[in-house]
């Protein structure tokens, strides 16, 4: 007999090892076998036991025998190898290093299963609407929830009666994935005396030792809950009932600069699925895609539950149409608040559209903008070199047109360039207040030391610092004591970008704003396009309004979570061969929309900043109409030859179209 084993490398093959007699009754998929891989020993999982017969041994001149089996039973309760090879076509990366990923911090002897008394009953706040979420979690039949939180509400105050009511007595266990692992302690300490000496933690900064804990932890049922990180998404428990992934929206559980790719809502809501367990995703503004599933009734949606009343009105939020200030990087009332705001005493958080000096076209004029007429945002201006004309491009799909010379609004001629990049905004802050001190946190900061990065944030934390500028980053880091006046300086940028996620971002951000605002303060927002429907949904923050329009809108123009989108990127000092490249990928993926459904694919679009680089870069945008679909098409490029000097980037579900 052979068993079909599976490595965590960057192979997409698997391989076949003979079994010793002792071993053929107790081999089983998922368990783990350790093998003789070239020159050195490594542990793979079994992904078959099969005759050797019914092998294909044609890629192998001699066959190696499995060392040892180290478990007699597989880590997983659900089918992890399945699960895998999912991640793998769905995501594109090799199947063992997916399946690896569940297998990575197994230790060689399996701890023994955990025997404690079962946790006590947290109360459930007063709530009608949280009471009746409560109840359908204690029925415990799978099922997957949307759990919408109000602005006001304390995770603390709601995640340690949710995981009560839905594990109950027994010895069901939860896992709470978190964005950040600053969320972890206050979480702890609020589920502890709901579970006592049953939470668990995990994340990338634990000791070896403690991250042994925390999985044995885990796999043995000592901890009823486990907080984690993004990867504790593939922990294994011994009975798993409930998943709830927090802050749901936030870009950080797509897993993109490292191999495996995933996305771990995906990932969790298919393993809870298998597990015949529930998935909770909880967030204020939940993601167009959970949004779009909840109306497809595949989420059941909860809406505005918590333990915390209203606060009162939000933030004074003004909209400032740029129109009216020509030229300006500063409005002049917000640069009156501002000057008002910091002698008052407080602080101010400034939102710039990106590092440096980016900027877009205007008429002079009228105001009036160019935009792409094939799917929507607004054209950037592309400089193309000496002796060349400018050109207006669009960075979602590529189109571009020339420069107008009139305006097909007012006939005017004169056009002017606007935005203002973090640096430009510090130096045009300076001016306006010389004795303030001014911060800068954006891209360029992250990628210096890191103890010139704590700085600027620190500075501003403790209330040294009276304004910070930032990209919408700085959001996500922030916690200032005075903070009194937050302002996005050039939105448009964003609302612009190749991402068909800008709108969505753009909300979140003012959202995300008016969070650390609360119930006072003014929040800045200019713009060259304030009849945008974003801008509309602002004066009281309604973020269903908002969701709802922006779903249509996806429907029209064909994007999640109506599509499966990828992204095939292609770079070379060749042009001829990149575009050689490009032109196989197309002819791979000629399928696509043969069925008659809406399948396409949009390109080449040249990225931001090409112009500056020796190198060519393009990339093709594919919108599939099924997983099926988008998961044949990644199998397609994937298979295709390489070409000398050429590389070739495939991403699904990417986060990177700016």
């Amino acid at each position: 007999m052979l068993a079909e084993i599976s490595f965590p490398i960057p192979l997409r093959r698997t391989f076949y090892y003979h079994l010793p007699e002792e071993m053929e009754l107790q081999a089983a998929p998922g368990l783990r076998a350790l093998a003789s891989l070239g020159k050195r020993e490594a542990v793979g999982v079994i992904l078959r036991v099969l005759p050797e017969k019914d092998a294909d041994l044609t890629r192998f001149k001699e066959l190696k025998s499995v060392l040892r089996l180290l478990d007699e039973n597989p880590l997983f309760p659900e089918d992890a190898p399945a699960l895998a090879a999912w991640m793998s076509g769905r995501w594109g990366s090799p199947a063992g290093l997916c399946l690896g990923a569940f297998y990575a911090h197994a230790p060689a002897d399996l701890p023994a299963p955990a025997e404690l008394p079962p946790g006590l009953p947290a109360p459930a706040p007063a709530l009608p609407a949280l009471k009746a979420f409560l109840d359908e979690l204690a029925e415990g039949k799978s099922a997957d929830f949307l759990l919408r939180l109000a602005p006001v509400e304390r995770r603390e105050d709601i995640y340690p009666a949710v995981f009560a009511a839905a594990l109950g007595q027994g010895g069901a266990q939860g896992l709470l994935l978190v964005p950040d692992l600053s969320f972890i302690p206050a979480l702890a300490a609020a589920l502890e005396p709901v579970f006592p000496g049953r939470v668990g933690v995990w994340h990338a900064r634990l000791t070896p030792k403690k991250r042994a804990e925390a999985w044995a932890g885990a796999y043995g049922g000592k901890y009823r809950v486990v907080i984690a990180t993004r990867t504790g998404v593939f922990l294994p428990f011994k009975n798993l009932k409930l998943g709830l992934l927090d802050e749901e929206h936030e870009e950080i559980y797509k897993q993109e600069e490292a191999e495996p790719a995933y996305h771990a809502r995906e990932v969790l809501l298919r393993r809870m699925g298998a597990l015949g367990g529930m998935t909770v995703l909880a967030s204020p503004c939940p993601s167009i895609e959970s949004w779009g599933a909840a109306a497809a009734g595949r989420l059941k949606r909860f809406d505005a539950v918590g333990a915390a009343p209203a606060k009162g009105p939000g933030p004074d939020v003004r909209v400032l149409d740029m129109a009216a200030y020509p030229g300006d990087i500063l409005a002049r009332p917000l640069a009156d608040s501002l000057r008002a705001a910091v002698a008052a005493g407080g602080q101010a958080l400034i939102i710039a559209g990106r590092k440096g000096y980016a900027s877009r076209l205007f008429c002079a004029n009228c105001g009036w903008m160019p935009r792409c007429p094939e799917c929507g945002p607004g054209l950037t201006l592309l400089k193309t070199g000496a002796g060349k004309e400018p050109v207006l491009l669009c960075r979602r799909c590529g189109k571009k047109e020339p420069k107008p010379v009139n305006c097909p609004k007012c006939n005017g001629k004169v056009f002017r360039e606007y935005g203002a990049g973090t640096q430009k905004t510090q130096e045009a802050l300076a001016k306006l207040m010389p004795a303030a001190k001014i911060v800068r946190f954006d891209g360029d900061v992250l990628r210096g030391p890191l103890k010139a990065m704590k700085e600027s944030l620190d500075s501003f934390s403790r209330g040294e610092a009276d304004v910070l500028v930032g990209t919408r980053i700085a959001l996500r880091e922030l916690g200032a004591p005075r903070l009194s006046l937050v302002a996005f300086l050039d939105p448009d940028s964003d609302l612009s970008g190749a991402d068909f996620r800008a709108s969505e971002r753009s909300f979140q951000s003012f959202y995300g704003a008016s969070r650390l605002l609360g119930s006072k303060g003014e929040l800045f927002i200019q713009t060259r396009e304030s009849s945008h429907f974003v801008f509309s949904r602002l004066s009281d923050m309604d973020y269903p309004s908002f969701a709802d329009g922006e779903l249509e809108a996806r429907r029209d123009f064909f994007y999640p979570p109506f599509c499966h989108i990828i992204k095939a990127r292609f770079a070379s000092y060749d042009r001829r061969a990149m575009e050689a490249a490009g032109s196989a990928f197309l002819r791979a993926t000629d399928f696509l929309g043969a069925d008659g459904d809406k399948s396409e694919v949009l390109g080449p679009v040249t990225p931001p900043g090409q112009e500056k680089h020796k190198f060519f870069s393009e990339y093709y945008l594919v919108k599939a109409a099924t997983e099926k679909a988008a998961m044949r098409c990644m199998e397609k490029a994937a298979a295709l030859p390489g070409r000398p000097g050429v590389k070739v980037f495939l991403e699904a579900d990417p986060y990177g179209l700016r």
